[in-house]
């Protein structure tokens, strides 16, 4: 009953992403606390620019950040109708990331992650839609462009540039060398201006040493704490599930929705290659790591075989979800 209520295309499910949102973020709305700067962790540029207009307001801070975490989830669900590689249209890709990312009461704040999630989406939106386009030089510019504004919000999201030049060779199959140059323009720009501004107001050394110490601060502590483990071990299960459930009708599927899980597993590969390997990158990084995992479950949850045992897994991830929001700490 609950799977058939998440999984279907209705205005009902449409609007079950806004109210399960309140539901996991109601107690942080009705007593905000204003953002401890030591958990902006990855914080660039950017995200002070917006920061700094609202670092007295703990209101709006909160929901600014809510708002932001629905409205991703709303682009997590489009994209996977949009570019139709999931076996019908449905909320529940979107479902997931809101789920995922709500259960832990610490993403609960105006984060970096959250405002570079945003122009991460919009990026991937570009990077799917070069496919079977030869030489897409624009889209590809695009895609790379904003990854380097999401970069300038959360500056682990660099780890996610391969993503252009892979897709070049996975979508467009090209291999010109006009092409292969113009992810490197287009990420570099914002990154020119970004540099060209701080030498200009005299803040380069500040902005290049906060870099380095931001590289070399430890914050992984929480792959090991004990409730993290356990909804990961959870979240972990239906994503193999789902990548086996990709994997088995992998030849039966149209061509464009190979490529596009293609991307999701190579997405999903540097997150948690980053995640593992990187000392700096704290538990913020499930914001980006739930955008393919969200498809990889739905994927799964959304075929026919096995409904009870869906619907049992189901029940065990939302409950789940729900004592670790209670529990977490």
């Amino acid at each position: 009953m609950l799977l058939r209520i998440l999984k279907s295309n209705t205005l009902l499910s449409a609007l079950l992403i806004p109210f399960v949102g309140v539901f996991f973020w109601i107690h942080n709305l009705r007593a905000p606390v204003l953002l401890d700067l030591s958990l902006a962790n990855g914080a660039m540029p950017l995200f002070y620019l917006v920061y700094n207009s609202i670092k007295e307001q703990s209101f709006w801070q909160v929901f600014i950040a809510f708002c932001l975490v629905v409205i991703n989830s709303y682009f997590v669900a489009q994209l996977g109708s949009a570019f139709l590689f999931l076996k019908q249209r449905s909320y529940l890709p979107g479902i997931i990331y809101l789920i995922t990312v709500s259960a832990f009461p610490v993403l609960h704040a105006l984060l970096p992650v959250h405002l570079a999630t945003l122009f991460v989406l919009i990026s991937i939106y570009f990077i799917f839609d070069t496919f079977h386009k030869k030489v897409e030089i624009t889209y590809t510019f695009n895609a790379s462009f904003f990854l380097a504004i999401a970069s300038l919000f959360y500056i682990p999201v660099v780890v996610l540039f391969p993503l252009v030049w892979i897709s070049i060779f996975v979508l467009q199959k090209d291999d010109n060398w006009r092409l292969l140059a113009i992810p490197i323009l287009g990420f570099g720009v914002p990154w020119l201006f970004m540099w060209v501004y701080s030498y200009l107001t005299d803040t380069h050394n500040l902005l290049w040493s906060e870099l380095i110490t931001m590289l070399w601060t430890r914050h992984n502590q929480y792959l090991f704490e004990p409730y993290f483990l356990a909804f990961t071990s959870v979240v972990a299960i239906l994503t193999i599930l789902g990548s086996l459930s990709v994997l088995g009708v992998y030849r039966r599927i149209k061509v464009s929705a190979r490529k596009y899980f293609v991307i999701c597993y190579w997405t999903l590969g540097l997150v948690i290659v980053s995640a593992l390997g990187l000392i700096t990158i704290s538990i913020e990084i499930v914001a980006l790591s739930t955008i393919p995992v969200a498809y990889f479950i739905t994927h799964y949850l959304l075929s026919d075989q096995r409904t009870i045992l869906k619907e049992v897994l189901t029940w065990i991830y939302v409950l789940t979800a729900v004592v670790v929001l209670v529990f977490y700490v």
